[in-house]
């Protein structure tokens, strides 16, 4: 296996439940590019739903329901308020049916559902300028320590059996001999039955060194946040972009406050990914338009940005699919996409692909996480 972000540990650890013995490479640290680099949340998301990608949240949606229940040192439930203002292009009673569906996606019980709250009970919540406030949505999703889930994933599954290598990188696949040789950067060829391949923003560079072709288009994606060094709300915060029809999130993070996420192409190396001044001031001038007590440079505790491989062109960013897509033939899976939340269940999709390419059927142990 080549990639050890959050879903190739995930996958790695669903082989090997399945009896499968498996070897995953990582270039440099497990979880150090884009699975450390997320908004920190683990959820349906609002604005999939209102792209009509109904199957993605409620998959997603029952994923959350159990890294909550099974991860609770990690994933925590966190209230968030969607503020309605005056004016909005989002009206009230849209917002307030698209979160009745959501909590019906999310099953009964789960999390606290959606509620209505006037503005005096939303300034209360956090310090919102109070012009053309009329009032909020409280609902409910999850925070996670990112980097965190993905080395605990990790130790699951060295524990259960995985050969975890960080520090290897993979030059190029080539395929001789009914096997896959696997070429390191350091010169050493290793052969393997099967290869999966998951890294993430690095596919596109693979696939072109190994002459291995795909029908799947990526676009790169840079995303960006910035902390700022002081706790505005301990309730997370989902706010209109002015002027767009984008959201983004302000939300607690670490005794901070944590505002993200831009949506630009990326450029240029994926080895050294850093917010560009424009995506900075960009954040900070959000935060300001919604804000009594307005945010500066000289406020930002730290700032990173991670690069998402989305499915589709990037010539309509809004439009890009946060749906993963697997591809699997001769011995060889190739996967494109996928978001932190679904880890786990394209790790058994993927599962399955390899069974169904290698004429197994095998069946994976639970998952308990370690500690």
């Amino acid at each position: 296996m080549i990639g050890g972000g959050i879903n190739g540990a995930g996958i790695g650890w669903e082989l090997v439940r399945r009896g499968y013995r498996v070897t995953l490479f990582e270039k440099r640290e497990f979880g150090w590019a884009t699975s450390s680099k997320t908004t920190k949340m683990i959820h349906g998301g609002l604005r999939y739903l209102e792209q009509g990608h109904i199957g993605l949240v409620r998959e997603s949606l029952e994923e959350r329901a159990f890294l909550v229940q099974h991860l609770p040192s990690l994933v925590r439930p966190l209230r968030i308020v969607f503020p309605i203002f005056g004016g909005s292009t989002r009206s009230r009673w849209m917002i307030g049916a698209g979160l009745a569906l959501y909590d019906r996606l999310g099953g009964r019980g789960a999390l606290p559902s959606h509620r209505w709250m006037g503005a005096d009970e939303v300034t209360k919540i956090a310090p919102l300028r109070r012009d053309a406030l009329r009032g909020g949505y409280e609902f409910w999703d999850a925070q996670v320590d990112d980097r965190e889930l993905v080395r605990t994933v990790i130790r699951s599954a060295v524990r259960d059996g995985l050969d975890a290598r960080e520090h290897s990188p993979v030059e190029r696949l080539r395929r001789n001999d009914a096997a896959w040789h696997v070429e390191m950067r350091d010169g050493t060829e290793l052969k393997y039955d099967a290869v999966i391949a998951v890294a993430g923003p690095w596919m596109g560079q693979l696939l072109a060194a190994s002459s291995i072709s795909s029908g799947c288009a990526l676009a790169l994606v840079r995303g960006s946040h910035v902390v700022l060094d002081r706790l505005v709300s301990d309730t997370g915060l989902l706010l209109p972009s002015p002027g767009e029809r984008r959201i983004f999130f302000v939300l607690p993070w670490k005794g901070a406050t944590m505002i993200g996420t831009t949506e630009v192409v990326h450029e240029g190396s994926l080895d050294d990914v850093a917010p560009s001044s424009l995506e900075i001031e960009y954040l900070l001038e959000r935060f300001n338009a919604f804000f009594a007590t307005r945010a500066t440079g000289s406020e930002i505790r730290s700032s990173f940005a991670g690069v998402r491989p989305l499915i589709g062109s990037r010539a309509d960013l809004g439009a890009l699919s946060r749906e993963y897509h697997v591809e699997s033939d001769a011995g060889l899976v190739k996967v494109f996409g996928g978001k932190m939340t679904t880890f786990l269940s394209l790790a058994r999709h993927v599962g399955d692909r390899v069974d169904a390419m290698l004429g197994m059927h095998l069946r994976a142990r639970p998952p308990q996480f370690a500690a």
